[in-house]
């Protein structure tokens, strides 16, 4: 039986009169929710203190994922967001009383800047009928209890992929990482039965981005033909002091023809990334900024750039054959927290119905000493 391609969201309510705390959208059988916190249901209160707040946002994860009728075996993906590297010791006790099993999901921990009072805040990508897969690369492993990756449908997501040469205890040094970062992503790819050509989308963290053009330079050898590239972000990233310049993080999808790539003109990126991609029905942006396809001018203010911001992604989804509607998932960057309210009534603007939206996610990363405030990616079904 195919799947619906209707989109449908599905709320987590707060408390009488609040802010639903979290929600989820899908379109066929992709499933993606926003940013999930350790709110106690029946209060509406943050939980106290750091433990707490990670067993309440666990707890969460399987109420809102059960609301949408899937369950916890679904789910393909999770990312941790939290402040800083103290709290990753709260991560694996709720991570494995709700995964206790060896089939896991990937998995990612991202420090970004969160929400006054939030230790934490989880963000999951599933796929209703699904059954996950462990994929890893022989000769590297993750110390926490959690798979390189996961081969699920006809998806593979990634955790988190680094510098580590196979059956190896050395790691390469300086541009060398960066090869070897993006050979890992492929063999993982390529141990879940794909290709490179498979990628749809990869997010890069520097850890010292005086190696960016270097990067770019490995990513185009990768990646050499004009018009068929997976989107990308690449994030200015504390790895804290380590030696590790790079980590990768990607999603593929098996199957479903050529990767074809989509651009607005106007606001393109200098990068060779391109602004949009679509590998079969599955549609994945890199960044899209507030700029105007006109003048070439960044729009004034949060609320500005982000009702530009999906202006400019409404105008690249006609270019790839779809709509506003075939979105399931945005998240949005930060240039600081202050910035979420007039982000969210931008938001209000051009999805005011809050059963039939995608799932947003916002969060303080990856925009640091420049004009733009808030930008946007996207993940959409056609």
């Amino acid at each position: 039986m195919k799947a619906e391609k209707t989109r449908q969201t599905i709320v987590l309510p707060g408390a009488s009169g609040a802010e639903p705390i979290a929600t989820a959208a899908r379109i066929g059988n992709l499933l993606c929710t926003s940013g999930i916190p350790g709110i106690d249901l029946a209060t509406g209160k943050l939980g106290d203190g750091p433990e707490a707040q990670f067993d309440l946002a666990f707890r969460n994860v399987r109420t809102l994922i059960e609301r949408a009728g899937l369950s916890t075996d679904e789910i393909a993906h999770l990312t941790v967001f939290i402040p800083g590297q103290s709290h990753r010791q709260y991560i694996n006790k709720p991570w494995l009383e709700i995964f206790p099993g060896d089939d896991r999901p990937a998995r990612k921990t991202t420090h970004a800047g969160l929400p006054e009072g939030q230790e934490v805040q989880l963000q999951v990508f599933a796929v209703p009928g699904g059954r996950r897969q462990p994929l890893e690369i022989p000769g590297i492993a993750h110390r926490d209890p959690l798979p390189m990756g996961v081969k699920i449908d006809n998806f593979i997501f990634s955790s988190v992929l680094g510098p580590d040469i196979p059956g190896s205890d050395q790691r390469p040094e300086g541009n060398d990482q960066i090869v070897q970062t993006f050979k890992n992503v492929e063999e993982l790819v390529k141990i879940g039965g794909g290709t490179k050509d498979d990628l749809g989308l990869v997010w890069v963290y520097l850890g010292n981005f005086d190696y960016q053009p270097f990067m770019v330079d490995a990513w185009v050898d990768m990646f050499p033909q004009d018009g068929d590239r997976p989107s990308r972000k690449t994030f200015p990233y504390d790895l804290g002091g380590r030696t590790t310049l790079i980590q990768a993080q990607m999603i593929a999808v098996l199957g479903g023809g050529r990767r074809s790539n989509y651009e607005v003109p106007g606001i393109g990126h200098h990068d060779p990334i391109p602004l949009g991609n679509r590998k079969g029905d599955y549609f994945f942006s890199s960044g899209i900024t507030g700029t105007s396809p006109g003048t070439g001018k960044l729009a004034d203010g949060a609320e500005a750039q982000m009702e530009q911001s999906l202006e400019n992604l409404r105008l690249l989804m006609q270019e790839v054959g779809g709509s506003l509607d075939n979105l399931v998932h945005i998240t949005t960057l930060l240039a600081d927290q202050k910035y979420a309210a007039p982000v969210k009534a931008a938001w209000d603007k051009i999805y005011p119905n809050p059963e039939n939206r995608p799932a947003l996610h916002m969060m303080q990363l990856g925009l640091p000493g420049r004009d733009t405030l808030a930008q946007i990616h996207a993940i959409g079904v056609l």
